[in-house]
């Protein structure tokens, strides 16, 4: 059949399961500042869960799980995109430059900045291209699938 975009998306669902547990629960500073804790342990652990799930639905190929992880994981870019980018280019609240400033003011970062113009820090772009790349081979294996099934051809376990 070609590219199997369901066995590329467990591939890069693993690595943002991977890297997400490695960024929240273990201090790389500054990569990422955890000195302090990471105030969202709770989160953490349903983000895991969560993911964990999307996972295992991948690996038995049910579409459907799978049509709800393509959902989550573009809400989850939009989170970031509204939490990190939005205020990059419009300029930070003075609520975020509090935040900014206490978790992500030391990390590494290789995007102009100024006072208002906050970038998001190198952990958080990497963090962005793994939610991404996890949404579009969500997608492709989704279509995949999706269209094997319609054409015949059984998928599901």
């Amino acid at each position: 059949m070609g590219n199997d975009w369901t066995h590329t998306s467990l591939l890069i669902q693993g690595m943002l399961f991977a890297y997400y547990q490695i960024i929240e629960w273990v201090n790389l500073f500054p990569w990422n500042d955890i000195r302090r804790g990471n105030g969202q342990a709770s989160l953490d652990l349903i983000v895991a869960a969560v993911l964990g799930i999307l996972i295992i639905a991948g690996w038995q190929r049910l579409r459907w799980v799978m049509t709800v992880g393509v959902v989550l994981s573009g809400l989850w870019a939009w989170l970031q995109i509204d939490s990190w980018w939005v205020p990059y280019f419009r300029g930070a609240s003075p609520a975020w430059k509090r935040t900014y400033d206490r978790f992500f003011g030391e990390t590494i970062k290789f995007m102009p900045s100024d006072s208002i113009h906050l970038p998001p820090d190198a952990c958080h772009i990497l963090l962005q291209v793994l939610i991404l790349a996890a949404l579009i081979t969500s997608v492709l294996a989704v279509f995949q699938l999706f269209s094997a099934s319609n054409s015949g051809i059984v998928t599901d376990r």
